[in-house]
């Protein structure tokens, strides 16, 4: 095959795209490398920010997002990938290989998943989000190139990017962050191979998409335009029966309630459903728009002869964005979503829909907000391919899974390898999972979940009958939440070294109490103003 025509697909929108690229890599052999590989595998680690459990077509959605749906036909998904709920504590956790709050503490003082990979000769790359302390490059990556803080304009960037240690300014009219990003993986797998093809290599790509501000290409974003004016609760149930057929929820799954702080579609007046529709049409057009970027670093694996080989890992690092704090002044100053200089964010109905079949978002600790719905996909080190595992695991239980299949010694983390899941063995966590961020907390077991919202108490939950925790049963159980609450209490003071004092929510500058039953601020979707609409 003549590779030099695949130049032209960033003509095509991403979807035809990330179909044109997968079609093209139909026809090139995995099996048959260019030069000898490395007996341990590549690992790609590519990490999305803020986007929904339920978004690609493989969990239920209605994208079109042809890469990540082969890959997990191909690969395993994992239905219960626990994150930290929100990006810092999740990328912490993610590598220090340690749990939250002890995580944070030990970050400059302890060896990093990158430093370790580094030391086992492993060429390292950073392509994205970093917002962390320190630099990237201090921290065990070779190369790397995105932005040190939190969040950044998709179009044009801002005074935090760094190419590798210099300020990086050169933001052209074409600039756009998911391309961007994904243009310097793929330079960083070409140049790894070309170098030391013997050498295996850690790439971390790290999406801002599609956390604020939504923003994407204009036609893209009109493709979508109209599709999302049934409303949130259409798209949840549409998501909650496509995910039965795949197996990814029990076919006897019920959805949890309504929540009470969300407002009825059929409510909204026409410029608010004009509005709500442009909202989730940006956002839909940020999410395939990463699965035309994965398609991009698959075809380029596949290239040079490395796909067989690479453990490659797809999540999200916590729930979907409810908020949509900056609406007023966006609007006031005639900015609409997609717009340049525009930060408009999902808004808790899609945010709703996307957390699908869970219940709450970002930063709470239900699972809405720390369940990412992740994919795995490696040829040779995957026992049965194909398959859906729902045994729970966390983000900090990726260090060591990673170190494993490199063949380097984890030592003691706080998470645990489950390569056995990918071998075709049987895995469950020796430890229950613990979880906090500000006035939200939870505990899970095989059993149980105890979860907090809002500071308003202790919640309880049957997961082994109640898997969507949609029942609270408290009340009857007061026996477990006390020792399920007694168990948090140790583990969070074993974690911080202190006593827990909730910081609430509604003190925050950008994040307000989102508890669904009672606690939360209800939801006002913003309307189209006359003068904007488009």
């Amino acid at each position: 095959m003549n590779l030099s025509v695949l130049s032209n697909h960033r003509s095509l929108p991403p979807v035809r795209r990330a179909a044109w690229i997968l079609a093209a890599c139909a026809g090139l052999s995995v099996s048959a490398p260019l030069q000898a590989a490395p007996k341990a595998p590549d690992i790609v680690f590519i990490l999305t920010d803020d986007m929904g459990y339920s978004d690609p077509g493989c969990f239920g959605g209605e994208l079109t997002t042809p890469t990540l749906d082969r890959l997990a036909e191909q690969g395993i998904r994992l239905t219960h990938c626990f994150n930290g709920g929100m990006c810092v504590i999740s990328r912490t956790s993610f590598l220090t290989g340690c749990g939250w709050p002890s995580g944070t503490r030990k970050f400059s003082k302890t060896q990093l998943l990158p430093e370790r990979l580094q030391k086992g000769g492993y060429r390292t790359g950073l392509f994205g989000k970093w917002h962390l302390p320190g630099h990237p490059m201090d921290h065990g990556f070779d190369r790397f190139f995105g932005f040190l803080g939190g969040f950044s304009s998709h179009y044009s960037g801002g005074k935090d990017y760094r190419l590798d240690r210099e300020p990086f300014t050169d933001f052209g009219k074409d600039y756009y962050s998911t391309e961007a990003f994904t243009d310097r993986a793929v330079d960083f797998i070409e140049k790894s191979v070309a170098d030391g093809p013997k050498d295996p290599f850690f790439l971390f790509l790290s999406y801002q998409a599609p956390h604020n501000p939504l923003q994407a290409r204009e036609a893209d974003i009109q493709r979508h335009r109209g599709k999302y004016r049934g409303g949130w609760q259409a798209i949840r149930e549409a998501r909650f029966a496509g995910q039965k057929k795949l197996g990814i929820i029990p076919p006897t799954a019920k959805l949890p309630t309504y929540p009470e702080n969300l407002p009825d579609w059929d409510s909204l007046s026409d410029a608010q459903v004009d509005l709500e529709d442009l909202r989730m049409a940006t956002y839909a057009a940020m999410v395939e728009g990463i699965d035309a970027g994965v398609a991009q670093v698959v075809r380029k694996l596949s290239e040079l002869g490395r796909l067989e080989n690479t453990l490659l890992i797809f999540a999200s690092d916590n729930g979907a964005d409810p908020f949509s704090s900056a609406d007023p002044a966006m609007l006031k100053r005639g900015l609409l979503p997609g717009d340049p200089g525009s930060n408009f964010q999902p808004g808790f109905g899609w945010a709703y829909a996307s957390v699908t079949p869970w219940r709450m978002y970002k930063i709470a600790q239900h699972a809405g907000g720390v369940t990412t719905g992740a994919i795995i996909h490696w040829p040779k080190g995957i026992a049965r391919r194909g398959t859906i595992a729902h045994t729970g695991v966390h983000f900090s239980d990726l260090m060591p899974t990673m170190l494993e299949s490199a063949g380097l010694p984890a030592g003691k983390l706080d998470g645990e390898s489950f390569l056995p899941i990918l071998q075709g063995k049987e895995w469950q966590r020796k430890e229950p999972m613990c979880f906090q961020y500000m006035d939200n907390r939870a505990i899970r077991t095989a059993e149980w979940t105890l979860a907090e919202v809002d500071g308003s108490g202790w919640e309880l939950y049957r997961i082994s009958t109640d898997p969507l925790e949609t029942e609270d049963v408290s009340a009857a159980h007061p026996e477990v939440v006390d020792a399920l609450g007694k168990q948090w209490e140790t583990w969070w003071k074993d974690q911080s070294g202190k006593d827990y004092k909730p910081k609430s929510t509604a003190t925050g500058p950008h994040y307000t109490p989102q508890g669904d039953r009672g606690t939360g601020k209800t939801y006002v979707p913003s309307a189209m103003p006359k003068r904007l609409k488009r």
